[in-house]
């Protein structure tokens, strides 16, 4: 049975991690704010924030080659890679104030540390990967980042990839320990416990 709602200051539409960030910020902001949620499903972080529909990834540029484009001049574009590891260093910030003022509790339920690497095969990609690597590791946020194009080093990194494998043509990785793990899932229904509180 649905009750009727007379008056909210903020109404959020799903339950994800998005309107669990979104209210939590407002609730620290101004604890007075009545924030209501809307949710069609049973509860929080059920669709895509639940651990099970997403990848977890502490999305940090560490590893997504997506965010580091080749320049026509061959150089690398690095720009995107600091922008969002700036905000996912933000994300860490907010999560890290959570747990000390004890909003949040236990941050293993929900953040792990885990290196991220990126792995490529074919001259060109081997080509791209070190130009990436020689760019990114020379900024402060992505210092400690490695580079590999030894197949005896990779299997010492990536043992399971590496097993049995023939290697015909280029290889290389790149690693770096100060990856994250996020389980969006449990975060999301440690936020709303939290404002439900």
């Amino acid at each position: 049975m649905s009750h009727p709602i007379n008056h909210t200051n903020v109404l959020l539409l799903g339950a994800g991690i998005m309107s669990a960030t979104l209210g939590t910020l407002l609730h620290e902001l101004d604890p007075s704010l009545s924030i209501t949620v809307f949710e069609s499903l049973s509860g929080p972080a059920i669709e895509s924030s639940n651990e099970w529909n997403n990848a977890g990834t502490g999305h940090a540029a560490l590893c997504e080659l997506n965010y580091t484009t080749e320049n026509p001049d061959g150089s690398i574009h690095i720009d995107k890679a600091i922008k969002v590891n700036e905000q996912f260093q933000l994300s860490r910030q907010f999560w890290s104030f959570l747990v000390a003022n004890q909003r949040l509790h236990d941050p293993t339920a929900f953040i792990r540390a885990i290196a991220h690497m990126s792995f490529v095969e074919g001259l060109e990609n081997v080509d791209f990967l070190k130009r990436r690597f020689e760019t990114l590791s020379k900024h402060p946020l992505f210092q400690g980042m490695e580079y590999s194009d030894d197949p005896q080093q990779l299997a010492l990194w990536i043992p399971l990839m590496m097993k049995d494998r023939t290697v015909k043509e280029p290889i290389a990785a790149t690693k770096i320990e100060s990856g994250t793990d996020v389980n969006f899932g449990a975060l999301t229904r440690m936020l709303f416990a939290h404002l439900q509180r």
